[in-house]
């Protein structure tokens, strides 16, 4: 099974998204099974392929089963229900193997089934209730009920930066990036200007807060697109009644694409399509950002746009869109 980006979104800013629905088998205490559903979105995949000859890799991460070469670029391959804690059956040759191309990455993931692709609304994806929350380290972004059956949306960049550490963006520290600007008086203009930052992800929203405000940024966070379109048409309902122009209020967004409710697109089409942020300068900063999705992204009204890996640029655009400089 080939994935295409042709079928991905046909227009900008629809709110809609396919995705990839899989399945794994739980093995049961009492010798039964019991179906596990999940997806991914279509954009991440580039196939679904057969279980591969893999090599055994030295001193591999926990959950890595070995690599193998998918289109001559070595890729590697993780048992992805060791790594959820789902026991299921060892006849690995029975099972399948999502191949994911994001992050300028590329990773297997060993799954027991592929369902089909279901092409839905954000709007009908729902962010995971406060209870089953678990803060950054919760593996779900989102769910969507489809034919009675809950699919959990899983958080592949969380997964990708637990099994291999040394590629997360865990890695970067403003504070030791010599070409960020972090004297006092710069420190200080920046502790001046709020930036609402928008993502699905728990443990991506934190590093982006964490570099944001170590620079000296206030941030506001927010977990999806609708979440933020709410706060922001708040802001400027305050700013009206104040007298006051938005831009005191709020400096900058800084948006993910695929979350629940309302994707980054959607949400830079709302926010341009309004007065109150026509100009409110805005990021966009996602695992997707290929150059056809950057095209989009700009044709929408953003400002720029960050492949989520380049977490060191974050600073500096800001400063360039929130200062001019």
């Amino acid at each position: 099974m080939s994935v295409s980006s042709s079928t991905i979104l046909t227009e900008s800013g629809t709110n809609e998204l396919e995705i990839i629905e899989f399945h794994l088998e739980k093995q049961l205490p009492n010798g039964s099974t019991k179906t596990c559903y999940y997806g991914i979105n279509v954009a991440k995949v580039r196939e679904v392929i057969q279980v591969p000859e893999t090599t055994d890799y030295p001193n591999a991460q926990p959950h890595m089963i070995g690599v193998f070469s998918s289109r001559d670029v070595l890729t590697p391959l993780v048992d992805l229900a060791g790594w959820l804690g789902v026991p299921t059956r060892n006849d690995i040759q029975k099972k399948f193997v999502i191949v994911t191309d994001f992050n300028r990455m590329t990773n297997g993931f060993l799954i027991d089934s592929i369902s089909r692709i279901h092409r839905i609304s954000w709007n009908d994806v729902e962010s995971p209730s406060q209870f089953l929350e678990a803060g950054e380290q919760d593996c779900v972004v989102a769910v969507v009920r489809k034919d009675g059956n809950l699919i959990m949306i899983l958080d592949f960049e969380k997964i990708i930066a637990d099994i291999n550490p040394e590629l997360s963006m865990e890695k970067y520290d403003v504070k030791v990036d010599k070409s960020v600007d972090l004297n006092q008086k710069m420190v200080s203009k920046r502790n001046s200007k709020t930036i609402m930052v928008v993502d699905d992800s728990a443990f991506i929203r934190s590093l982006i807060q964490d570099t944001l405000s170590s620079a000296g940024y206030n941030i506001i966070a927010c977990k999806d697109g609708g979440e933020a379109h709410d706060k922001l048409m708040e802001v400027a309902g305050v700013a009206k009644n104040e007298n006051m122009s938005v831009d005191e209020l709020i400096n900058a967004v800084v948006t993910d694409v695929e979350m629940p409710r309302m994707d980054g697109m959607h949400l830079v089409k709302r926010l341009r399509d309004s007065a109150a942020y026509h100009s409110t300068p805005i990021v966009m900063f996602s695992s997707l950002m290929s150059d056809d999705n950057r095209v989009k992204a700009l044709a929408l009204g953003a400002n720029d746009t960050i492949t989520k890996p380049e977490i060191g640029k974050m600073v500096a655009m800001m400063d360039k869109y929130v200062f001019g400089s």
